[in-house]
């Protein structure tokens, strides 16, 4: 058990996600012996709080309350998240577009596809400093695996100096999810929940996330970052293959290149990784 204090926000990572519900990184389908990665949104400025309304119901009678029960969350508010800069990647990757090079090869444009009522589903994962009472500074990701994205706020002028006078702001529309962004259904955990909006993941290091879609009989695939550990017996990194615990399959991890090897794997197959790192490039 951990308990600690919350200060600071340091990474935001978004994912596609499939109709099964694995991380697909920024690939809309995964080809098999296709890797991908989750995709590191530039400078985090701050996210606002996700909010619950709660339906209750009173029990009144005889001129006093004689009870109270709740009956469940009738309302999930959406929240904003703040950037200093205008990725172009993550918009297009959050409203179904393109960056266009092709207008003029030495420029670009993107578009807000505003109209498209169906934004793409994806993961959102911010991690957050945490200092446990024991006074260890680490880091604590809030893992959202079902979300939509969209643009709150476009087109502002301003003269204004001062910090990020011009951020990007976007909303973050969540709903549940039966499957963890580890791969792993809720109900293959200890959570004691079957589905759920996020989880909390303290961790020693940031995080990040590789999915990998096997070919029949690979062996090996390559991490998007630098992992800090080459530790794979499920302590620091979580490896999963269709949806189940697979530290077994994973054979070595190599600290410099993040390069992974595995058992020979199906044609398919799933493998989502979650590890720690301080995104050093491979």
């Amino acid at each position: 058990m951990t308990a600690g204090h919350i200060a600071g926000f340091y990474h935001a990572l978004f994912c596609l996600r499939d109709a099964d519900g694995y991380p697909t990184g920024t690939a809309r389908e995964l080809a098999n012996g296709a890797t991908t990665h989750a995709h590191k949104l530039i400078a985090p400025v701050e996210a606002s709080a996700l909010t619950f309304e709660r339906e209750s119901a009173t029990f009144r009678g005889g001129q006093q309350i004689l009870g109270r029960r709740q009956l469940g969350i009738s309302e999930i508010g959406a929240f904003e998240i703040t950037l200093s800069a205008f990725d172009e990647a993550f918009h297009a990757l959050i409203t179904g577009s393109a960056v266009d090079t092709s207008i003029a090869s030495a420029n670009s444009v993107t578009t807000p596809n505003a109209l498209h009522a169906d934004p793409p589903q994806g993961m959102l994962l911010l991690t957050l400093g945490f200092q446990t009472t024991a006074g260890v500074n680490k880091y604590i990701t809030y893992a959202y695996p079902n979300v939509q994205i969209s643009e709150a706020a476009a087109g502002k002028a301003s003269q204004d100096g001062g910090e990020n006078p011009l951020p990007t702001r976007y909303t973050v529309t969540v709903s549940g999810a039966e499957r963890t962004f580890f791969g792993l259904p809720y109900s293959a955990t200890d959570l004691g929940a079957a589905s759920d909006l996020f989880v909390r993941y303290v961790t020693a290091k940031p995080i990040s996330v590789t999915t990998f879609k096997a070919a029949a009989g690979a062996t090996a695939f390559t991490l998007g970052c630098r992992p800090v550990s080459g530790e794979h017996a499920g302590a620091r990194n979580v490896w999963t293959k269709n949806g189940v615990s697979a530290h077994s399959e994973v054979t070595g991890v190599n600290t410099t290149t993040g390069a992974v090897t595995i058992n020979a794997a199906n044609a398919g197959d799933v493998f989502v990784s979650v590890f720690e790192t301080e995104f050093q490039s491979v």
